[in-house]
C-alpha cells in the first residue's frame, strides 16, 4: 500500500495475527479499536474480524462494542 510492494508473507493471516497480538498486549487495559488497528496494520477490517472471531470463540478476547475488543488474559 502507499505504492509499496508487500510480500505475500507479510499479508498472511498468521503474520497478521502475530502483529495484531503484539498490539493487543501493548494496548491500555487490553482494549483495541479495530478501525484504528486496521489503518495501522494497513489491512481491511474484515481480516481483523477473521482473527477476532476465532479468538473470541476460544475465550481470548471479548467484544466491548461494535469496533472494540478486549484481551481477557494477562501476561
Amino acid at each position: 500500500l502507499n505504492g509499496q510492494k508487500i510480500s505475500r508473507l507479510d499479508c498472511s493471516l498468521s503474520r497478521l495475527t502475530k502483529k495484531f497480538l503484539e498490539l493487543v498486549q501493548k494496548a491500555p487495559d487490553g482494549v483495541v479499536d479495530l478501525n484504528s488497528t486496521s489503518e495501522l496494520l494497513q489491512v481491511k477490517k474484515r481480516r481483523l474480524y477473521d482473527i477476532t472471531n476465532v479468538m473470541e470463540g476460544i475465550g481470548m478476547v471479548e467484544k466491548r462494542s461494535k469496533n472494540k475488543i478486549q484481551w481477557r488474559f494477562v501476561f
